[in-house]
């Protein structure tokens, strides 16, 4: 038998410490990978809707019957979406 001021104990003690700390530190990446790459792909679902849609207005534009009204329509969309021709 050891008794609990012994060198051993202690050592075993400070060793299932470390491990469970590890195994603590190891789950904890985890959901931050986890959440991390969840939200990787909102911000890719909600780009890609913004540039259909954005893709959708340039299109219409180019619906239009003259280059002039044309020209017009696009400048007018690229100033709604912040961005220079």
């Amino acid at each position: 038998m050891s008794k609990p001021e012994s060198p051993a104990y202690l050592v075993r003690n400070w060793r299932g410490t470390l491990m469970a700390t590890l195994v603590g530190l190891l789950i904890a990446l985890a959901m931050a990978m986890k959440w991390l790459v969840e939200f990787q792909v909102e911000s890719a679902e909600e780009r890609r809707s913004i540039e259909a849609i954005a893709r959708a207005a340039q299109m219409r534009c180019f619906e239009l019957a003259s280059h002039r009204a044309t020209a017009a329509c696009r400048a007018a969309v690229e100033a709604k979406r912040g961005t220079a021709p």
